[in-house]
C-alpha cells in the first residue's frame, strides 16, 4: 500500500510541475541567471585551462631536468688533461659480433648450423612391459 501512495504522490507533483513549467513565461530574471551561468561556466573552463597548462609545463620541466642529470651521469667523462695537450681522441666502441644465420638463400640449412636430427627409439616389443 506504501508504494502505490507514494508513486501516486510523484506523479501529482510531476503533473502540477509540468503544468506550472508551461504556464511560467520567461522573463528577464530568467535571461539574466542564464547569462551569469554562461559566464561563470567560461571562467571556469579558463581557470581549468590555465591549471592545466601549468601542470604540463611544470610535467615537461621536471622531465627535462631528469633527462639532463641522467645524460650527465651515462656520459663517459675523460678525465681532466694538462694544458696545452690535446685531447684524446674517443676510442671506437667495440663491433657486435655477427652471428651467422640459421638457413641460406635457397632455404636449406647452413654450414654454420647443421640440422637437428632425432634419435631412432627402438620400437617396443609385446611380451615387455617398460
Amino acid at each position: 500500500m506504501l508504494p502505490l501512495l507514494t508513486f501516486a504522490s510523484g506523479l501529482i507533483v510531476g503533473i502540477a510541475g509540468i503544468r506550472l513549467a508551461r504556464s511560467a513565461k520567461p522573463g528577464d530574471g530568467l535571461k539574466a541567471a542564464a547569462d551569469t551561468i554562461g559566464t561563470r561556466a567560461r571562467e571556469g573552463l579558463e581557470s581549468a585551462r590555465s591549471g592545466l597548462r601549468e601542470a604540463a609545463v611544470t610535467g615537461l620541466s621536471t622531465v627535462e631536468k631528469t633527462s639532463a642529470s641522467l645524460r650527465d651521469r651515462l656520459q663517459p667523462t675523460a678525465p681532466p688533461s694538462p694544458a696545452g695537450e690535446a685531447p684524446a681522441a674517443p676510442a671506437e666502441p667495440p663491433k657486435a659480433a655477427v652471428r651467422p644465420a640459421a638457413k641460406s638463400a635457397t632455404g636449406k640449412p647452413s654450414a654454420a648450423r647443421p640440422a637437428r636430427r632425432r634419435a631412432v627409439k627402438p620400437a617396443a616389443t609385446p611380451g615387455t612391459s617398460s
